[in-house]
């Protein structure tokens, strides 16, 4: 009946009136100050309901900080002094009189400390909540098996901790009491929130320390004990390349703080002797869950996908291989860390020291549970889709057939969704490549210009963007429009023809959208974003065939796999040429789909012209 009471309870609520109230009344109006009394004042709460303390509201705050430190020796460093006032923490302690921590349902509490952080406190330092479906499906992913050892060395306020401890407690198979949790964050504040987490639902099991992780390759650091213990990490370290690595005495800690060469004749890459001048802290991170782990140890981990579409990083992934195995990895959706950041991210799932294998398994994770404003329900108030559960539910017993699928770890490439499609289409000999059409000599691949915004609407002539090309069609914007002169300058390198194709190959989402130069708008200057498709005579495609095929399902498909995010743009770079194309059987129905296709395309066109020409008249 006591456990109804708390699972009904609104912690939330309670949570954010606490902390609304304390920044309205108390003397301190700091966001992160007050976020760590209300700590505090948590693991207090259940020292107090641990240890039978009555009348708790009648210590002060200096009392209460010597209990602390006496209860969490490891820990008591990080704790500072109360900022609240005792009359501010006997109002807190008042609040939750009708709460028991030690009954609380196993993650609501970090829940409630995300409920009242928000990005008050987040984000500035490349730190993100991982949302809850996320980090429930890397934990289940994993599996978590008794006397474990769970580090997570960047914790935040302990949200894959508390879930990977829930899951042991609910499992029958696992005694959650020899499962040891370890938290590390450099933040404090972070720090003190993942140890009253991980206490209220391990009560004993945990340890939190407020380190920078990346430190604890140092001879003088007092973690580097941990190097080798791990039987599991669960992790999303910081990421972003305004927070790079640049002290010199960190970087030679790593083999990752060094430049690395790729040597063609070997076909590897190899180790300089010289320092990076910047290095992203997940790339360091990576690396340091790699040596923390113990032989047959596991990890899951959350990285930018930059980490996995970047040739340049190819060293990364020569050392995974040395020490490893990469057993799955996700591809999660562009909105999973929204509304917070749009980086794009996957789940790299990798074991130290076992067989070495390139066959893995990947799974594409199209819906996150959420929309891009953090809004969990639709219209009609009806959860929105979650694949995490799926792919996780299916990694476990298989039971869902084609949502992870086997593919090779080789190439330069190891975005999950790019593997996958890789493994699809197609090598027969109904396809044929981009590239292969090239090589033939049935295709001529150019690329557009930039002429800087300065030049804009010196002219008349056309300056195709992305945002001109719409439904096949070419329609520019007048104030874009550039000067004959300027026009001279790039004719020639561009050399437009009739029948040339706009495929768009770089932006946010419109990539993969084309269009067809026809005898109205062929006086135009390309815009750099945009490839030049031409097609010779010899080419197993008319122009409108080569057109109607790139925009079917099968090849927008190939292109949205393709794509990759560096940052928060999208690009399709080289890999336009390995985009597969159905070689046409030129049947009757077909000859008349394309004559059709043409047709509209054409007429419209024409209409288009002259409608610029006279706004007053046109004839068809």
């Amino acid at each position: 009946m006591k456990n109804d009471v708390q699972l009904s309870f609104d912690y939330n609520a309670c949570f954010k009136s606490i902390y609304y109230q304390l920044y309205s009344n108390s003397n301190t109006s700091r966001a992160e100050r007050i976020v760590s009394d209300i700590t505090k004042i948590l693991l207090c709460k259940l020292i107090a309901e641990q240890e039978g303390i009555k009348n708790i509201k009648d210590y002060s705050g200096d009392q209460w900080l010597s209990i602390l430190k006496q209860k969490y020796p490891q820990s008591c460093e990080q704790f500072e002094d109360f900022s609240l006032s005792n009359h501010d923490i006997e109002a807190v302690f008042s609040s939750l009189n009708n709460i028991s921590l030690s009954n609380a349902p196993s993650h609501i509490i970090g829940d409630a400390f995300q409920a009242i952080i928000g990005s008050r406190i987040r984000g500035d330092k490349g730190q993100f909540f991982t949302p809850k479906e996320l980090v429930e499906c890397m934990v289940r992913i994993i599996k978590i098996t008794s006397n474990s050892v769970i580090i997570d060395p960047a914790c935040g306020t302990g949200g894959f901790l508390t879930e990977a401890y829930k899951y042991a407690k609910e499992s029958e198979y696992i005694d959650e009491n020899s499962i040891r949790l370890i938290g590390i964050d450099k933040d404090r504040d972070m720090a003190d929130m993942a140890l009253a987490t991980t206490e209220i639902i391990s009560q004993g099991n945990s340890v939190v320390f407020n380190r920078n992780s990346l430190e604890i390759l140092s001879d003088k650091s007092d973690l580097n004990n941990l190097l080798e213990c791990a039987d599991i990490i669960l992790t999303n370290p910081p990421f972003g390349t305004k927070i790079g690595i640049t002290d010199d005495s960190l970087l030679r800690m790593y083999e990752f703080g060094y430049n690395w060469s790729y040597s063609e004749k070997e076909k590897t890459w190899y180790k300089l002797n010289t320092l990076v001048k910047s290095q992203a802290p997940q790339v360091l991170f990576l690396e340091l869950c790699v040596r923390l782990l113990k032989l047959g140890g596991k990890m899951a981990i959350v990285l930018p996908e930059g980490i996995f579409g970047n040739k340049s990083l190819g060293y990364i992934w020569a050392y995974l291989k040395k020490h490893g195995r990469v057993l799955a990895m996700i591809d999660c959706p562009r909105n999973t860390f929204q509304p917070s950041t749009d980086t794009k991210t996957d789940v790299l799932i990798y074991e130290k020291g076992s067989t070495i294998s390139d066959d893995i398994y990947v799974a594409v994770a199209k819906r996150c549970g959420h929309d891009k404003r953090g809004r969990v329900t639709n219209s009609e108030n009806q959860p929105l889709p979650n694949d995490f559960e799926r792919i996780s539910r299916a990694y476990q017993n298989d039971s869902e057939h084609g949502i992870w699928k086997q593919v090779k770890l080789a190439g330069n490439y190891f975005v999950p969704r790019y593997l996958e499609s890789k493994s699809t289409y197609y090598n027969s000999e109904e396809y044929i490549t981009i590239g292969q059409m090239i090589q033939e000599g049935y295709l001529k691949r150019k690329h557009g210009k930039e002429v800087g915004s300065e030049a804009y609407g010196t002219g008349i002539i056309p300056f195709v963007r992305t945002s001109d090309i719409i439904n096949f069609e070419i329609s520019s914007d007048p104030t874009k429009a550039v000067s004959e002169e300027i026009y001279q300058q790039y004719a020639a390198q561009q050399d437009l023809s009739v029948g040339d194709i706009l495929f768009i190959a770089d932006g946010r989402y419109r990539i993969g959208k084309t269009a067809i130069i026809t005898e109205y708008n062929i006086k135009s200057l390309i815009q750099s974003h945009i490839e030049i498709l031409s097609l010779t005579k010899s080419a197993p495609f008319t122009p409108y065939e080569f057109l109607y095929c790139l925009n079917t399902d099968e090849v927008q498909q190939q292109v949205r796999s393709f794509i990759f995010i560096q940052s928060t743009l999208g690009t399709l770079g080289n890999r336009i040429q390995e985009i597969a194309v159905r070689i046409p059987n030129r049947t009757c129905e077909w000859e008349e789909k394309i004559h059709t296709f043409q047709n509209s395309i054409e007429m419209r066109a024409k209409c288009l012209f002259l409608l610029k020409k006279d706004e007053n008249s046109f004839e068809l």
